[in-house]
């Protein structure tokens, strides 16, 4: 048997009067399952929804930035949680696999800029900069 998270969003909570019926809901069916409450309709949660998702994916987003200019906010490399430099760059060219000389990250865990090696493991909405 193989176990996948799973995530239940119950739908047509559009407000705080439909909040009895979504408590009535989990109490039929336990603890067993996530129960979140959402409004398609109103937009009620939505936020959490996507946050919720996020957080199940165990992914992280690494925002590149070529030597000497800004980082590319608009394209992140997504990669899973516990990746390292080594596997960005493996992620962006076969080239900077092969040939990474230096890589700087600018982030959370690190001074801005600090040169790190091959095996520091990168965190969400870190900036990266390889060399080859």
């Amino acid at each position: 048997m193989t176990f996948r998270p799973l995530l239940v969003f119950v739908n047509k909570n559009d407000d705080e009067r439909t909040d009895e019926d979504f408590e009535i809901c989990c109490a039929l069916l336990g603890e067993e399952w996530s129960l979140h409450p959402i409004s398609a309709t109103s937009g009620r949660n939505l936020e959490r929804l996507k946050r919720l998702v996020y957080e199940q994916l165990q992914i992280i987003r690494v925002y590149s930035k070529p030597p000497g200019k800004e980082p590319d906010y608009e394209t992140p490399f997504i990669l899973p949680k516990g990746s390292t430099v080594d596997e960005l760059a493996a992620k962006v060219h076969r080239d900077f696999f092969e040939g990474l000389k230096t890589a700087r990250v600018w982030g959370s865990g690190v001074y801005d800029g600090q040169l790190v090696g091959r095996d520091h493991v990168l965190q969400d909405g870190d900036i990266v900069e390889l060399r080859i």
